[in-house]
């Protein structure tokens, strides 16, 4: 049984090679995909089931392969599903929201794939697979509502300085300054509920 079985395109073999003697020389056993074309699709199963980590080598032959497509897939339902990415381009769904090991454009995230690898084969630790990055740069703006809420603090306050005003020259009667101000609290009391709702929904969209 292998501890890491590597799906990859069969046109990236040159690629993948030094990839799977990296991941030997840390005292895994690879297994990655076909040795020739000669290769059982039983011996393939076998090899996949048992091993306790999936590497999946994007590139721009891997996305375009059904058997990746389906291996990956398969690995993530099992989560045991780790991404590298040798190509700059974007992942299909749903492996886009996944974490996945920059090998491209002069990066290289050997790091994370390293540990997330060590936890998941010799610490035997739950993946955590989601792109926390990704949604970081999703979160909604907190600084909405409370704009909103001072801007229906403004016109509430705008608004009792002119009936004041107006009550204080002789323009509005008390009947008539009274009914301004009962105006002024509604408008600033559905101001707040407006701005309380929606801190409230940021609050819940941004986890």
């Amino acid at each position: 049984m292998a501890d890491v079985f590597i799906s990859c395109s069969r046109l990236d073999r040159d690629r993948v090679k030094p990839i799977a003697e990296r991941l030997s020389s840390l005292g895994y056993s690879v297994w990655w995909g076909p040795r020739d074309e000669h290769t059982r699709a039983d011996e393939i199963e076998r090899q996949f089931a048992e091993a306790r980590a999936v590497v999946t080598v994007w590139s721009e032959n891997a996305q375009n392969s059904s058997w990746v497509l389906a291996q990956s897939a398969r690995a993530l339902d099992e989560e045991k599903l780790l991404q590298m990415r040798l190509d700059n381009f974007r992942l299909p769904a749903p492996f886009e929201t996944l974490k996945v090991a920059e090998l491209h454009s002069g990066k290289s995230e050997w790091g994370m794939l390293e540990a997330a690898l060590a936890g998941l084969v010799r610490e035997q630790r739950p993946l955590d697979p989601i792109d926390h990055r990704a949604l970081q740069n999703a979160q909604p703006n907190l600084v909405a509502a409370p704009r909103l809420l001072l801007t229906a603090a403004t016109i509430a306050l705008v608004a009792f300085s002119g009936a004041v005003t107006a009550a204080y020259n002789g323009v509005m009667r008390t009947d008539q300054l009274q009914l301004a101000m009962l105006g002024v609290l509604v408008v600033g009391a559905l101001g707040t509920i407006v701005a309380g709702q929606r801190l409230f929904s940021i609050r819940r969209a941004g986890g």
